[in-house]
Parts: C-alpha cells; sequence; structure tokens
C-alpha cells in the first residue's frame, strides 16, 4: 500500500510519530510507577492513563494521515465546501470519519485533565489550609475524580447534538466551558496557595502538606515482596514529596497555557469559518503537511512533561534504584542506611 503522504516530509512525520511513542511510553511508565505503588486512586494515575489514551488516539491519527494523507485532506476540503460556517467545523477543523472520532477522544481527554487538575487545586487547598467539611465523612475525592471522568462525556455528547450545534455561541460556549472554568477557578485555588507558602517561607514557618499521607496505599508490590530478611520493613512512603506544591504549581501552568492554546485556535477558525476564506482547492502542499505534523506535538509531550513533574520524586527515584541494581547491592546499601538511624 503506497504512503500518500509527500516524500520530503515523510521524514519529519515518522520523528514527530517517533517522538509521539517516546511520550506515551513515559506516561504510560508513569502510570505503572503509581499503581506499583498502590496509589491507584490518585489524581497522578488517572493523569497518566488519560493522557496516555489522547496520545494513542493522536498516534494512530498521524498512522492515518501518513497512510491516507491525499484522501484524508480532499474529504475535509469536500465537507468543509459543504458545511461551510457549520459551528462543529470550530473545533474540529474539518476533520470527517475516523479523524473525526479520534479528534473527540482527545478533546475528552484534554477536558477531563482539565477537571482533573483543578479538582486536585481543590483537595491541596483544603489540605494546606486545613479546611473543615461539613461532609467529611463523605468520600469527597471519590466524588470529584467521577465527576471529572463522567462530566466531559456529557458535554462530548452534547456537542454532537443538532440542538448544540444550530446555536454558534452555545456551541462555543459548551466546547470550551470545561477548559476555562478549570483555568479560573484552578488559578484562584492556586494563587490561595502560593500566598500560603510564600508566607510561610518568609515567616520561617515550617511548611509540610499532609495531602497524599494516609491514602492508604501500601508498599510497592515488588517490595513487599522481596524484603531481606535481616532488614525491617519500613513504612509506606508517600509517592509525593516536600515539593509537591512547586511540581504541581508547574504541572498546572503548563497544562494552562496548553488549554488557552487550544481555545486561541478555536477562536482563530471561528473567525475565518466563512465563505470569504473558502480556499478554491484542497491545500496538498508539503508546507502544509509539515504544519498538521507539528501540531501534533503540544498535545502528544503532555506525557513526557507529566513524567517530568511526578515521575521524578524520591520514592519513585529509589524504587528504579532498587529495580536497576542486584539484589546484594540493595541490600547492602538498605543495611548502611538502617544503621545510620
Amino acid at each position: 500500500m503506497a504512503v500518500q503522504l509527500a516524500p520530503e516530509v515523510v521524514g519529519d512525520a515518522v520523528a514527530i510519530l517517533i517522538y509521539s511513542f517516546f511520550c506515551l511510553a513515559c506516561s504510560l511508565f508513569l502510570f505503572w510507577l503509581v499503581w506499583c505503588h498502590n496509589e491507584r486512586r490518585s489524581y497522578v494515575i488517572l493523569l497518566a492513563f488519560f493522557m496516555s489514551l489522547s496520545i494513542v488516539a493522536s498516534i494512530i491519527q498521524q498512522i492515518n494521515t501518513i497512510v491516507w494523507w491525499r484522501s484524508i485532506k480532499t474529504a475535509q476540503y469536500e465537507n468543509l465546501v459543504a458545511n461551510i460556517g457549520h459551528t462543529e467545523l470550530n473545533i474540529t477543523g474539518a476533520s470527517t470519519g475516523l479523524d473525526l472520532a479520534l479528534f473527540y477522544i482527545q478533546y475528552y481527554c484534554y477536558n477531563v485533565e482539565a477537571m482533573l487538575v483543578v479538582c486536585w487545586a481543590a483537595e491541596l487547598a483544603q489540605s494546606i489550609f486545613q479546611l473543615r467539611r461539613r461532609m467529611a465523612k463523605l468520600p469527597m475525592g471519590l466524588i470529584a475524580k467521577g465527576t471529572a471522568v463522567f462530566v466531559p462525556v456529557l458535554q462530548m455528547i452534547l456537542l454532537r447534538t443538532s440542538a448544540v450545534q444550530n446555536s454558534k455561541f452555545g456551541f462555543m460556549v459548551l466546547a470550551d466551558a470545561i477548559l476555562i472554568l478549570s483555568f479560573l477557578f484552578g488559578s484562584v485555588l492556586l494563587l490561595g496557595i502560593l500566598v500560603k507558602y510564600i508566607h510561610s517561607r518568609t515567616a520561617l514557618l515550617s511548611w509540610k502538606v499532609q495531602y497524599g499521607q494516609h491514602s492508604g496505599g501500601t508498599l510497592p508490590m515488588s517490595e513487599a515482596r522481596s524484603q531481606p530478611g535481616n532488614v525491617q520493613s519500613s513504612p509506606r512512603r508517600s509517592i509525593y514529596d516536600s515539593w509537591l506544591v512547586v511540581r504541581f504549581t508547574i504541572a498546572f501552568v503548563v497544562l494552562g497555557l496548553f488549554e488557552l492554546v487550544v481555545i486561541f485556535f478555536q477562536l482563530r477558525a471561528a473567525n475565518s469559518n466563512n465563505v470569504a476564506n473558502l480556499p478554491a482547492q484542497p491545500d496538498l502542499s508539503p508546507s502544509k503537511a509539515r504544519t498538521d505534523f507539528v501540531l501534533f506535538v503540544p498535545g502528544v509531550s503532555a506525557g513526557i512533561f507529566t513524567y517530568i513533574v511526578f515521575g521524578t520524586t524520591r520514592t519513585f527515584r529509589e524504587y528504579l534504584v532498587k529495580l536497576v541494581l542486584p539484589k546484594r547491592l540493595w541490600e547492602k546499601r538498605e543495611l548502611r542506611r538502617s544503621r545510620k538511624k
């Protein structure tokens, strides 16, 4: 089967595809690390899961585009001509068929991630400020995570209904509501957390985030199975560290910038979605192909970024060292550490 993508662009497309697989590997690796530490209800594992799902959809779309480039662009142009001015084109970019389905999978994941981050910010604020919850007996964390997963499902369903698509304003509001509200509420919560953090530092007060200290996890599975006979089993260590607020701030800022970029491209598409901007024919030029593949990069980069931010805590680093070191060296290392205590 012949590849329809222009030969001079294939190298760039393959490089981006390889990079996407690397980002997927980072995201899955983070998922595996958190899973091994039995933090299977944490925000980190949920973020890693949905980022992995989004990257898989992106990889499928990239492969499909490489193979069927000319056919896809022609179908998109025909869809654009037939539905010029239609509100859905503002966010889907005239995608059809498999590409349209893959777009909605990725867009669903983006909205889930946005809600997960703002819910996490709320739990961090509650932990730092020791806010008293009237409904403390309810599993608010699980409720928040469930809401973050299922509300975007409803959003995607509504975006596909003709009643919503017939209203340009209503469609755009619904499409961007979760991203915008999550960014705004998250910014307020994060600002409060940072004010508390800076005040504690400048006043030379102790700073300790209690979040994640009692999440019910246990020792990593491999560590629980093979503790040295003469080394006492240490209590479970949290997957979070004293840099949690800094790590979360970095993640929130980068994710927020990505959300703003997504909204910017949607608004720009909405302004050009008219007959006056309709091209005379589909753009099959190599420059257009390169641009399309470069636009895959921001979405998949979340995988490697999330691992760098949340997968490099001391707990994870030591766990990886344990996996790499021979058993004898690890036991000697643990004995030396236990004698120093």
